[in-house]
Order: C-alpha cells, then sequence, then structure tokens
C-alpha cells in the first residue's frame, strides 16, 4: 500500500508538471489538468470504495486556475488531508483550493513570471538579435530551474497538510469554514476587478453634464459586477449549462456595447 502511495504521490506532481496548462478552458480552467494529474492517487485512496472514487473525482473537477509553478504547494496539502480523512475531507479540500489559488497565483505569477521574464527574457532577446545563441540557452536554463521548483514546493504542501491534520485534527469543522470564508473573500473581491462592465449612458443639459457609471459608482461602487455575477449565479442554480451561459454573456456584450449601454 505505502509503495503504491508513494508512486501515486509522484505521478501527480509528474502529470500535472506536463499537462497543467494543455486543458484549460473558460469553464473551468485548469480543473481537467488537477483531476487528471491526482486520478491514480484517488485510485489508490478510494480502492475499495468506487463510490467515494466517483464523488472525489467530481470533487476535483471543480474550477480551479492558478499559477502552475507554484500550486504543487497546494497539491501537496491535497494530497495529505486526502489520504488521512479520505471522502470526510471533500469540503475542506474544496475550500483550501478555492482559498489558495488566488493568493498563489498573485505571488506565482509575480515570482516566476513577471521577474524572470522581464530580466532573463530580455537578455535572451537581446543575445539572440546579436545573434549569440546562448541567449536561448539561458532562457531554457532559467525555464527549467523555474520548473524544478514545483518539487520543493509539491513536498513543502504535503508536510503542511500532514502536520495541519496533527496538531489541528479536532478542528477540521472550523478549518473548513474558516478556509469557505477565506475563499469567498478571495472570489468576491475579484468581482469588481476581474468584471469590467460601466454604464457608457451619458445626460447631458446644457452645461450639465451627468455620466451614468458615476452615478452608479457614488451609489455602490462596482454594482454592474455585482448585478452580473447574481445572475450568473442564479442561471447556474437553475442548471444552465456554463457554455450557454458564456455565449449569452458574449451577445450581450456585443448587443449592450453597441448600443453604448455598456462600455
Amino acid at each position: 500500500m505505502n509503495n503504491n502511495l508513494e508512486k501515486a504521490r509522484k505521478s501527480f506532481l509528474n502529470r500535472w508538471i506536463f499537462t497543467s496548462s494543455v486543458s484549460s478552458n473558460y469553464e473551468r480552467m485548469q480543473a481537467l489538468a488537477y483531476c487528471y494529474a491526482i486520478l491514480p492517487l484517488l485510485k489508490v485512496i478510494y480502492k475499495d470504495n468506487e463510490d467515494d472514487l466517483q464523488k472525489a473525482v467530481k470533487n476535483h473537477l471543480q474550477f480551479f486556475n492558478t499559477n502552475p509553478w507554484i500550486a504543487p504547494y497546494i497539491m501537496g496539502v491535497n494530497a495529505a488531508i486526502e489520504e488521512k480523512e479520505k471522502i470526510n475531507a471533500r469540503d475542506i479540500i474544496t475550500n483550501i483550493k478555492t482559498g489558495l489559488m488566488g493568493p498563489i497565483a498573485g505571488l506565482g505569477d509575480s515570482l516566476c513570471v513577471v521577474i524572470p521574464w522581464t530580466i532573463f527574457g530580455a537578455i535572451a532577446a537581446n543575445m539572440a538579435l546579436n545573434n549569440n545563441p546562448f541567449g536561448i540557452i539561458l532562457w531554457i536554463i532559467v525555464s527549467i530551474i523555474i520548473k524544478m521548483l514545483s518539487f520543493p514546493l509539491y513536498k513543502a504542501g504535503y508536510i503542511s497538510g500532514i502536520n495541519l491534520l496533527k496538531s489541528l485534527e479536532k478542528k477540521m469543522k472550523i478549518i473548513s469554514e474558516s478556509v469557505s470564508v477565506l475563499g469567498l473573500m478571495v472570489v468576491g473581491g475579484l468581482i469588481p476587478t476581474v468584471i469590467r462592465a460601466n454604464v457608457g449612458v451619458t445626460f447631458t443639459q446644457g452645461d450639465v453634464v451627468m455620466k451614468g457609471q458615476e452615478i452608479l459608482d457614488s451609489i455602490l461602487p462596482g454594482m454592474i459586477p455585482v448585478i452580473l455575477c447574481g445572475m450568473v449565479y442564479y442561471l447556474l442554480s437553475r442548471k444552465v449549462k456554463p457554455i450557454s451561459i458564456i455565449l449569452l454573456i458574449l451577445m450581450l456584450s456585443i448587443v449592450l456595447g453597441y448600443f453604448n449601454i455598456l462600455i
């Protein structure tokens, strides 16, 4: 059992390294890659319970999106908790993934994308322009180093998950609720920053100009994004398919943008 678990843990990370960004989609982003990566581990953990295996697979098909190079930390925490608590930890695993993917995405994008791509990318590009082949070699070396961070991060996450269970095993419900609140705060904070929908209607009377967006902002900043998210949530609760919702949003964006109602 231990040998199978160890192989499954390694497979979890290896699969993620090679597939983390190849199956991204607008509906659930990296969820398919995450589920594919963890599947060997789930098969070992739930080898004697087919029903729980199906529940776990569905659980890991939920929306997931973060920096792929820092994500192994979340994966390590996930692996440790799932091995110990199994299906009982389904909610807390979801909440941990939701709560951590936002902050880790910001950290990972800065440390693994913006900084190295700006510095080493500029150096490599300048070398290439001067017919120096070491430019591409340098870029490959930096990319490999960034990718190798996955291994210590995965191990650190696994250790964190074990320590969490050992020290707070009797407080799992409190932890689950706390992480759930954190996840909701992260998602809620993203609404006004990620969703851009401004009212383009302007009322003019002589020298007086009243802009619709400024009026709404004086009442409640971010009102339109909140309303749009509420509509999407309502449609999802009515079992409307996400693809249909995406197409509906696209059509509304085109129509409302054409008439300058939303910009």
